[in-house]
């Protein structure tokens, strides 16, 4: 069974928005990873799935559920919960996203569907606007930060414009921008980009080894069947420990290869 689910994040106007095309057999585990490509976010957070007397959470030992929302709330393990299991029973919930800035996002199952549509999934099918930035202080600290981008004369705004580079993959930061054909991009293979994946990569011996492909269109590494854009790269490489060595060498084609 797949689903069509209108994700919004509360507290913004106009709204920051995306409708996808998801598959039941999800975890929410994996969900979260769809919503981070989605909206382009960082994945460095802490996050939950927040339904009537029922918490999708990873455990904690120092901050027993509990504890944070009372003896009646159940809690679910988001690696082991499919998103088939509840949202039969549930047409909404809330996606928190980073318990410091607590970017919820509502999410409303529109409609149910077979499994074949003929389209890959997930998928996005439609949406407005960017997200905010990481860190940025929440909805509060959001429009501090638009605020400061618009006004010229504002003694922060080059500095806040600096920091949301890496935001936006080296652009200027415009809430209005929207790119469907970015964000499928992203979840055409979000489900394969693990940290597992990325230390199979990087790490092995003789380290990363491909052609490179400049052209006109999404420039990368071509490494067998598998094109990895810049952008990708830069993901798995986030999924590795801080501080690691990375050596890159580039050798010459021989002519005739």
């Amino acid at each position: 069974m797949n689903y069509i689910i209108k994700v919004t994040i509360k507290g913004i106007e106009p709204p920051i928005w995306r409708r996808l095309q998801v598959q039941g057999s999800l975890t929410f585990a994996q969900l979260h990873r769809v919503l981070q490509a989605a909206f382009g976010w960082l994945d460095y957070h802490l996050y939950r799935f927040s339904f009537d007397g029922l918490e999708v959470v990873e455990e904690d030992p120092d901050f027993p559920v509990s504890e944070l929302w009372g003896d009646r709330v159940r809690q679910l393990d988001p690696a082991e919960t499919t998103i088939d299991s509840l949202f039969k029973s549930h047409r909404r919930c809330v996606y928190e996203y980073d318990f410091g800035d607590s970017w919820e996002h509502e999410i409303v199952v529109e409609k149910t569907l077979a499994e074949d549509q003929g389209l890959p999934v997930p998928v996005c099918l439609a949406g407005a606007r960017h997200r905010p930035p990481e860190d940025v202080g929440g909805v509060s600290g959001y429009e501090r930060f638009l605020a400061s981008i618009r006004d010229e004369n504002d003694p922060e705004r080059d500095e806040n414009l600096a920091r949301a580079l890496k935001d936006t993959r080296g652009r200027l930061f415009d809430p209005e921008y929207f790119h469907l054909d970015e964000i499928n991009d992203r979840l055409s293979h979000v489900l394969e980009d693990t940290p597992e994946t990325a230390a199979a990569l990087f790490m092995r011996k003789g380290g990363l080894t491909g052609v490179l492909k400049i052209g006109w269109f999404e420039p990368g590494i071509v490494v067998g069947d598998q094109h990895y854009t810049w952008e990708r790269l830069g993901n798995l490489l986030m999924m590795l420990d801080d501080d690691l060595t990375i050596t890159i060498k580039v050798r010459k084609r021989r002519p005739g290869r």
